[in-house]
Parts: C-alpha cells; structure tokens; sequence
C-alpha cells in the first residue's frame, strides 16, 4: 500500500529510516521502505546506511553515478511497489509521533504535503543562517522534503530531469502538477530540518539555486507570478534599478557576508543578497 522513498547523498539516514520504520511497523499497513544514494563521496556514511537493509521490508542502494535531485525521485517512484508513495528528505526527521498516520489518513488525495519547520533550539554559527532561513522562509511553503503523491500522478507528471544542478526542481515540479490541476494539499505534518549546512555552504547552495532559477525563467519553465523572488527582480529591471543594487551589493557584501555568518544572521540581509545576486544577471 505505501512506499516510503528517501532519496540521499552523503548523509547517514540510519535514524530516520528506523524512526520511519518503527511507525509504519506499528500500523496495520502494507509497507516498504527504499533508499537510493545518488552515489555518495563519502564512502563511510554510505557504508554506515547498509545497516538499513537488517529492517524489515526495506532497502537501500547505491546509484553507480551522480544523476541529480529530480532524476533520483523519478527511480524512486518507478521502484516503488505500491500507489501510495511518500517522499522523505535525508537530513530531515518526522516532528510528529503520528507523522505516517497522519499521511495515511489522507490516502484519497492525489498530493498532500505537511511542510518543514526548524529545530525547536537554534544552533551557534555559522549554522545559524539555514536553521533561520527554514524558520522564517520555508515552513510555509511546497518542498520535495515531505510531500505524498499517488505513484500513477507522478508516474504521468515526473521530476524534470533536464534539471541536474541544485534548485527550484520541487518549484517547477509542484507548478506543473497544478497546471495539470492536481492541487496540492498542504497540512500541518513538518519533518524537521537538520540545518546542518555551514553558512557558506548554504550561501553556495543559494547562489546555485539562484541560477537555477534564472535559466528555468529564460526556458520558459518558471514564471514571475509563480516565484516572488524573480517577480521582484524582473521589477526592478524594467525600472533598470538592477546594476545599481548589484553595484551597492558588491561594495557592502563583505560586510553582509561578516552578518549572515554570525550568529545573529539578518533574515533580511539574506533577501538582499539573493535579490543582489539576481541583479547581477
């Protein structure tokens, strides 16, 4: 009946895959679990994640090379056995001791996603930024990191594979499934993120999804109305503001970058940059 999938790259997901496994045991449901490594670097944590294959009904394996965040969630549904599937992020954790009941509950809907939320005690820096940037920026919003999907919908409408680089894949992904007028139902059922990338990390993470973003407008894929961000940058082209705040950007960014590095980062300073980095294209 429900296959849960988790899609991974250098992170041990034994804990999540046995926090998963103990609430799905306790169901009367027909289950399996199915991890699939995008062919991780770091050979102890993919060694330390064999340890799943001793739970019952579960398997993880590892891909012979690096296909991307879209490509993978496509295997996944294709492996999966059952028309029930629920994507799970690595590095993320269920907040609720219901977490699978929950989902299950609502079996009748094509899409249901229950959100992301942050720890409950912010970390020191220079962790501090991404633990922020879920707390004020992503709890409210679709993601790929915990979502249920009937397995013929995303069978019909896949992950665009054409997307090998980092961001805004869940984004276009989710639009195309309204497009196709399957709604998304979006409830209260967070996983937890771990906020485990350093502020640079994130910051490069950013900027990849950033352009990302700019080639998925100029292709036609993604349009201002659909993301805030590249609306508000579109603005202020038209008003050709954009090479002055690109050029206000470059003289203060070391000084933002000291702030999102700290451990009190400006949520707002993180707008700024983001929107600046847009201004420079």
């Amino acid at each position: 009946m429900l296959s849960v999938l988790i899609p991974t790259y250098n992170c041990n997901i034994t804990s999540l895959v046995n926090k998963i496994h103990k609430q799905v045991s306790e169901l009367n449901v027909v289950f399996e679990i199915i991890c699939i490594d995008d062919c991780s670097t770091n050979k102890s944590i993919s060694k330390a994640n064999q340890n799943i294959n001793n739970l019952k009904n579960t398997n993880y394996t590892i891909l012979d090379k690096n296909v991307g965040r879209s490509a993978i969630r496509n295997i996944l549904a294709k492996t999966a056995a059952y028309s029930l599937l629920l994507f799970i992020d690595a590095g993320t954790m269920p907040k609720n001791a219901d977490f699978i009941k929950n989902y299950l509950k609502l079996k009748n809907h094509d899409v249901a996603s229950g959100g992301m939320t942050c720890l409950a005690t912010p970390p020191n820096k220079p962790y501090k930024l991404r633990w922020l940037y879920t707390k004020k920026r992503e709890y409210k919003t679709l993601c790929s990191s915990n979502f249920m999907i009937k397995k013929d919908v995303i069978l019909r409408h896949p992950f665009d594979e054409t997307i090998t680089s980092y961001g805004y894949e869940d984004v276009l992904f989710f639009n195309n499934l309204e497009e196709h007028h399957f709604k998304t139902h979006f409830f209260n059922n967070p996983v937890v993120h771990h906020a485990d990338d350093d502020a640079s990390i994130f910051i490069n993470k950013t900027d990849k999804a950033l352009n990302n973003l700019i080639i998925l407008y100029n292709e036609k894929k993604i349009f201002p109305h659909q993301v805030k961000l590249l609306k508000l940058y579109l603005s202020l082209k038209t008003l050709k503001l954009n090479g002055l705040i690109y050029l206000i950007f470059k003289i203060v960014k070391p000084i933002v970058l000291i702030n999102l590095n700290s451990n009190n980062p400006s949520i707002l300073l993180f707008d700024f940059y983001r929107i600046s980095y847009l201004c420079r294209h």
